[in-house]
């Protein structure tokens, strides 16, 4: 494959995660891509959180400031700046393969498709002994084949794009702070733009671990997805009570993905599902009824 054209950027939004960004940037570094063929933009989504010495850049790649709140604002800015017709996205605590890259490229030009939502691998802080937190993110976490084959979208932790989607449908939603990816995904479907799952196009992602981690994002995303009910009050109801509700979702998605799973751990990644629901659809019942939704 000759890789003269095109040229791909990668967009990284972060926010006071220099650590780990600082992985994400040297897994990129031994990227098979050819170095001189992509471009890395980081949006900085914290100004006032001066970037630490220990990061270092080759000359193409460059960090940037975004002050409004939100990693859709943070991409958006990247937008701006990104000069490749190839688009790939990722988040500061994602480690791409190697072949991360390559294999977009590849994919592509294979396929003939206009997006790709590529494979996000989780992984332990310790293999041996996993937390509740981390089984259930095993079982549920970043299923980017059933989301790509079921609603025709991938979540921005690994995804890449043809840059004339975005010229056609527009940018992320940068009100959001949660969602964006699947709202943004929506719009590239209805204007007929494909998506394929890319099961080699891989990144590496850390399971939360903690049960704190786990209720921070389901407010998020319960606070970042309460535009969709458009103030309606009922509706928000509706869903909240939609909780307590038989879930056959949480039941296939144990079967498919917890195999490795004790009995006793299955029971605890069940029970836990219905906390985490909960937990996600009484933020939103508050955001519709005037709660201020927010990035934590």
């Amino acid at each position: 494959m000759n890789f003269t054209e095109p040229f791909v950027s990668i967009i990284i939004p972060t926010y006071k995660d220099w650590q780990r960004l600082s992985l994400c940037l040297d897994a990129l570094s031994k990227q098979t891509f050819p170095g001189e063929n992509f471009e890395v933009i980081v949006v900085n989504n914290d100004p006032e959180d001066a970037v630490p010495s220990f990061i270092s850049l080759p000359e193409n790649w460059q960090i940037i400031d975004e002050k409004k709140s939100g990693s859709y604002a943070a991409r958006n800015k990247g937008l701006q700046l990104a000069k490749g017709p190839i688009l790939g996205f990722t988040d500061s605590d994602c480690l791409p393969d190697k072949d991360w890259i390559y294999n977009a490229v590849h994919l592509f030009d294979e396929k003939k498709c206009d997006r790709i939502g590529g494979d996000i691998q989780i992984f332990y802080e310790d293999e041996t002994s996993p937390t509740n937190a981390e089984l259930y993110e095993k079982v549920f976490a970043f299923k980017q084949a059933e989301t790509v084959n079921s609603i025709g979208a991938c979540v921005t932790g690994n995804m890449f794009t043809k840059r004339d989607v975005f010229d056609k449908v527009g940018v992320f939603n940068d009100t959001l702070f949660s969602g964006g990816d699947y709202e943004w995904a929506r719009r590239a479907s209805e204007g007929g733009f494909n998506i394929e799952y890319g099961e080699s196009v891989k990144i590496f992602h850390p399971a939360r671990k903690t049960m704190q981690e786990l209720v921070k994002k389901a407010k998020r995303v319960g606070g970042g997805t309460a535009h969709m009910l458009r103030g309606n009050k009922i509706a928000a109801i509706k869903d909240y009570l939609k909780t307590f509700e038989p879930d056959s979702y949480t039941l296939h998605m144990i079967k498919a993905y917890g195999n490795s799973l004790s009995t006793y751990q299955k029971f605890k990644v069940f029970f836990l599902r219905f906390y985490i629901r909960h937990t996600m659809n009484f933020e939103k019942l508050k955001v519709v009824f005037g709660k201020v939704a927010n990035r934590a």
